[in-house]
This record gives C-alpha cells, sequence and structure tokens, in this order.
C-alpha cells in the first residue's frame, strides 16, 4: 500500500513542476506516454486523469497569459494613443495595432461625419486605395449595421453572407481586396448610440471565424481608441483655437499699428498719396484712391494698372466688395464713408483674393482716407473762403486797393500782371468747381466761387490758351457756360474782365449754348446789341420788323409769332411746318393770311426773311436775358 503511494505522490510534483516551467505541450506528451509505459495496467486509467487536468491547467494559464500580454498591449496601447494629438495619428495607431493584436491581414476604421454618412477613413494592410473613402449609410453593409445595432458584429465570409445589406462599392472594395471574415465594433465613448464615432474593422482574406475572445479584445482596443480619438480631435479644436485666437492678435496688433501710423501720418498733415502708400505696404498690394465721380487721386504708375469700377453707386451700402476682373485678378473695394455719404472708395487688385485680415486693413485705411479727405476739405474750404473774400473785396467797387494788394501778395496773387478770366456758371456747382479747380491746376492759376460763380483767375495766360485747356481738360460737353476774357491787368481792369466773361457766360445760355465755352469776342455782335448802349436800338429794330404780329398775339392770344419763326425755321415749307405745329394744312394758311396782312406783301422773299429771322432770334435771347435778370453788358 505504502510502495503503490509513493509513485503517487512522486508524480504530482512532477506535473506542478512542469506547469512552473512552462513545458511544451509535446514535453507534456512525452511525459505521460513515459508514465504509461512504466505504471501497471490498473494505474493507466488513473493516470489519464491526471494528464488530463494538467492539460486544462496548462490551457488555462496559456490563457491567462495571453490575456496579459493582450491586456499589457492595451494599456501599452493606452499610454501611446494618450500623447497623440493628431487624429491622423491616432486612426494609424489604431489599425495598426488592431492587425497585430487579432493577427489579421486589413484593419480600417470608418468614421461618422456630420451628416450621418459613413466614411473609411483610414486602412491598413490594404493591396490598394478601393477602401479608403468609401462612404454607406447607417444598416448598410457590416460597419452600418454596427453603428445601427451598437453592438459588435462579424461574418465568417462577407461577400457570401446574405444576411448583409449589400453596397456595391463596398462589394467591390472586397472583391478587390479579397476580403473573407470580417469583424466590426462600434467606436464609442459612451453607453448611448448617439455616442458612437464608428467602426473598428478587422478582415482576413480567408474565410475566418472570430471568436469572443476575439471580439472583446477589438472592443477594447476600440474603447481606447474612441477616447483617444475623441481628445485628440478636442486637441486639434483646442489648437485650432488657439491659432485662431494667435491670428486674430496678431490681426488686431497690425490693424491697431495701421490705425496708429495712418493718424499720425493725417495729424502731420498728409496728403490722400501719403495715405495710400501706407496702406499699399500693409496690404502688400497697390492702392488706389477714387473719388464719388471715379477720378483717381493717386495717381501713379503702380495704381495705374489698379481696375477702377465703372459704377461707384454699388458703393452706396459702405460695404467692402470683391469681384474678380478677367485677366484674372482679384479686386476688393471698400467705401471712404464721409458725413455726407460716400466719398468714393480704396481699391485694390491681386493675383488671389485678398485674405480677411487684408480686407480688414483695407477698411481701417478707408478711414484714415476719409480723415485725410476731410482734413483736405477743411483747408481747402479755408482757402476757397480766403479766396473769395479776396475776390469779393476785387469786385467790389470802392474796396481800399492798397489793403486788397496787401492781402493779395499774402495769397500769391499779382492783380497788376493782368492774363484771363474765366467765368463758370449756369450748371451744377460742384462740377463746375470742379473744373475751375482743375484750369487753374494746370494753368498756375486759382479758383474762388463768388456770386453763384466759379470764378479763375489765370495770371499770364492769353484767352486762347484758357479756352483750348478748358476743352482739354473736360471735353467739349462742359458742365455749365464758360464766358473767357482778358484782363490786362490791375483792379478796375479785373473787374472789367470779370463783368464781360459772366455777360459772355450769360449771352451763351441765351443763345442755347449753355454747356460750352466762349472769348468775349467771339458773343460781342450780340454783347453790343443788347448792351447799355444798343438795347434800344436792338429793341426797336424788333419792333419795327414783328412788332404788329407780337402785339396782335398779345391782344388776341394768337400764335402768329411762333408760326412766323417755325415757317421760316422750316424753310417755308408747308407740310414740315405743320407737322412742328401740330396744325392742319388750313389752320396753316389762315395763319399765313394773316401774317401777310400784318406785316405786308413780299415778306417770304430772301432778304425780308432774313431779317425777320434775325428779329425773331433777337426777341428770343432778349426775353431768354430778361427772363433770368441778366444786367445788360456795358
Amino acid at each position: 500500500m505504502n510502495a503503490s503511494a509513493g509513485p503517487e505522490r512522486s508524480r504530482v510534483p512532477d506535473w506542478l513542476r512542469m506547469l512552473g516551467d512552462d513545458v511544451s505541450a509535446e514535453e507534456i506528451e512525452r511525459h505521460r506516454a513515459r508514465l504509461l509505459a512504466e505504471a501497471p495496467a490498473e494505474r493507466r486509467a488513473a493516470l489519464q486523469t491526471e494528464v488530463e487536468l494538467v492539460r486544462v491547467i496548462r490551457d488555462r494559464l496559456d490563457e491567462r497569459r495571453r490575456v496579459a500580454r493582450e491586456l499589457a498591449a492595451l494599456n501599452d496601447l493606452a499610454r501611446r494613443l494618450a500623447t497623440l494629438h493628431d487624429p491622423a495619428d491616432v486612426l494609424q495607431q489604431v489599425a495598426v495595432q488592431a492587425r497585430q493584436l487579432l493577427a489579421v491581414d486589413v484593419a480600417y476604421i470608418m468614421l461618422r461625419q456630420p451628416d450621418g454618412v459613413l466614411r473609411i477613413e483610414y486602412a491598413d494592410g490594404s493591396m490598394g486605395s478601393a477602401l479608403t473613402g468609401i462612404e454607406l449609410h447607417e444598416g448598410e453593409g457590416l460597419g452600418g449595421e454596427v453603428v445601427r445595432t451598437g453592438r459588435p458584429l462579424w461574418t465568417r465570409s462577407y461577400l457570401t453572407d446574405e444576411s448583409i445589406t449589400r453596397v456595391p462599392d463596398v462589394d467591390a472594395a472586397a472583391v478587390s481586396e479579397q476580403l473573407g471574415g470580417i469583424v466590426g465594433v462600434p467606436l464609442r465613448t459612451g453607453v448611448e448610440t448617439t455616442d458612437t464615432l464608428g467602426v473598428l474593422l478587422a478582415a482576413d482574406r480567408r474565410a475566418r471565424r472570430f471568436h469572443e475572445h476575439e471580439i472583446e479584445l477589438l472592443a477594447a482596443l476600440a474603447a481606447h481608441a474612441a477616447v483617444a480619438l475623441r481628445n485628440a480631435t478636442l486637441f486639434e479644436s483646442y489648437q485650432a483655437a488657439l491659432d485662431e485666437v494667435s491670428k486674430t492678435n496678431t490681426t488686431l496688433k497690425q490693424t491697431s499699428e495701421l490705425r496708429e501710423t495712418l493718424a499720425d501720418l493725417v495729424v502731420r498733415g498728409g496728403d490722400v498719396s501719403d495715405v495710400a502708400d501706407v496702406i499699399a505696404r500693409a496690404v502688400g498690394a497697390a492702392v488706389a484712391v477714387v473719388d464719388r465721380t471715379g477720378e483717381v487721386l493717386n495717381p501713379g504708375p503702380s495704381v495705374a494698372e489698379v481696375p477702377v469700377p465703372e459704377d461707384l453707386a454699388l458703393f452706396d451700402d459702405a460695404r467692402t466688395h470683391t469681384w474678380q476682373t478677367p485677366p484674372g485678378r482679384h479686386v476688393a473695394a471698400t467705401a471712404i464713408a464721409l458725413r455726407d455719404g460716400v466719398g468714393g472708395a480704396l481699391v485694390v487688385a491681386t493675383g488671389a483674393p485678398l485674405s480677411p485680415d487684408g480686407l480688414r486693413l483695407l477698411e481701417t485705411g478707408a478711414v484714415a482716407v476719409a480723415l485725410a479727405v476731410v482734413s483736405e476739405q477743411a483747408v481747402a474750404e479755408a482757402e476757397l473762403r480766403s479766396r473769395g473774400e479776396l475776390l469779393a473785396a476785387a469786385l467790389t467797387a470802392g474796396t481800399d486797393e492798397a489793403g486788397l494788394r496787401r492781402r493779395a501778395r499774402a495769397a500769391g496773387v499779382d492783380l497788376d500782371g493782368g492774363g484771363t478770366v474765366l467765368v463758370l456758371g449756369h450748371g451744377a456747382e460742384r462740377a463746375q468747381r470742379r473744373l475751375g479747380d482743375r484750369v487753374a491746376a494746370a494753368l498756375g492759376g486759382w479758383a474762388a466761387d463768388h456770386a453763384g460763380h466759379t470764378v479763375v483767375l489765370l495770371s499770364g495766360v492769353e484767352p486762347v490758351v484758357a479756352r483750348d485747356r478748358v476743352v482739354r481738360v473736360e471735353g467739349p460737353e462742359l458742365p455749365g457756360a464758360v464766358g473767357i476774357a482778358p484782363w490786362p491787368g490791375g483792379v478796375a481792369a479785373l473787374r472789367a474782365a470779370h463783368e464781360s466773361a459772366r455777360q459772355t457766360a450769360a449771352l451763351l445760355v441765351a443763345l442755347d449754348r449753355g454747356r460750352s465755352c466762349a472769348l468775349v469776342a467771339e458773343t460781342s455782335p450780340y454783347a453790343s446789341l443788347f448792351g447799355r448802349a444798343g438795347r434800344g436800338d436792338a429793341t426797336a429794330f424788333i419792333d419795327d420788323q414783328i412788332g404788329p404780329l407780337v402785339r396782335h398775339d398779345a391782344e388776341k392770344n394768337r400764335h402768329l409769332v411762333e408760326t412766323l419763326e417755325t415757317y421760316l425755321g422750316q424753310a417755308q415749307h408747308h407740310a414740315r411746318t405743320c407737322a412742328a405745329l401740330h396744325v392742319h394744312a388750313n389752320t396753316l394758311y389762315q395763319r399765313l393770311d394773316r401774317i401777310t396782312e400784318l406785316l405786308g406783301e413780299g415778306w417770304r422773299g430772301t432778304d425780308r426773311a432774313l431779317e425777320l429771322q434775325l428779329a425773331l432770334r433777337l426777341r428770343r435771347l432778349a426775353e431768354r436775358l430778361d427772363a433770368r435778370g441778366e444786367e445788360p453788358p456795358l
């Protein structure tokens, strides 16, 4: 009894020692075979039971060691994932580890997009790019079903599994990658399906049954991956916010520095061109400053290439506008807001669209330009008032000439050198003032407003030269009538020249030439007729020629003067006269007969008709002058 118990007691330590030494299954099998060969027949059954128990214990130890290795790998992965701040790096690391842990051929990750669509963002082990970028909806394919149910799913052979909702693109990719068994687990940060970020999938290029512990391992990996991915996404958002704050601070600093630089420049008397140069350096491109008429206020070679908008009405909303020109240049323009509305625009053209920061710098510059414009306007208005006061004094009889000359010298005006006087009137005040300023600047004179007109004094300039310059600056269509008179020099002569130029402008309007210019000599025949000396003769001539018709129309409320003027203007053509007067032919014949009764026979003759036309023209001219309240020329 004791002899038989000794070997049994000795075998137990052998098995324990072998298990402790972690011997292989082959070594255990060899040891079993030796024991069976040495043991008597009645002990072999018990020995076999011991061996089976040893095998179970060894398998459990192997399982625990495997689990320990996997947990260690997961913990190591969790530590590494915690150090990653880029979502792309997280996806790559998770896919690589999934392949290693499950010993599969391919691992790929699908992420849920804001619109709910699932898209494969990363694949490791793929043979090509067929998988990357594939999209499917919830419930479609294995990945879509995982998202819908929130549970892990697997298939032994994806392409032959009829329980899966087919997606052509996914099937084509599976064929291309030769995928067989696939397992997918949700990437989830919480317990709700809404917390699902996507799906982690592992696949073999053969049919494969995935065991529970493999699914659990992949799910554990997915849990770590979901947290790391969420953290990386949050870190990325945080970093983007920091970058945006830093960028905003940089922009604010640039804007503040630009604002200070421009304010200092304006305070020191910098003009629009100086301000535009600073803005151009800030935005890195040439900047054109245009006024509300479209004129460039800072002309130059670089500015000449900036496309100026033809219609400035689009700036009425005082906002910044951008557009693209046909050559592929990107244009940005912001309004210059003044107290009385939009005063123009800042325009910049670049090869690429101006960044939002660049647009903000441009808008900051527009404020400085507005300040510069207002400053220049204030200086110009003060100078204009000074000139206007000097001109008013010069044109007023009885002014102290000695004091006037002192003021003129202080203002840089020569009252004795002579030259030319221009009077611009009977048009838009702003346009005629602008023309006067341009002519004065071009010929070295000065301009001022006086009695509703713009007066230009040009020292040492001949009237013909002044007239040519007016046409060259503005073109044939002027904003009003321009009278031009020679000025021999002296205060008295200045007053006379001003009056002559004023009367010339008035005569141009009366002659239906209110948007042209003329020298005094060119209107002298009319001036002599309607001057104080010749006005009576002109009136007598008019009365002698058409007086009976005028009195008849006044007494009878008829239209004989109008009929005569139209008839002669139409070269005595009856049909054209009827059309012009909108009367029947019989009515015209009756009026012509009445005219003959009042003027006598022969009024249709060439000489008589010419005298009648002259009288009619002089009468109309006199009426226009009287209606405007113009005094007759001296």
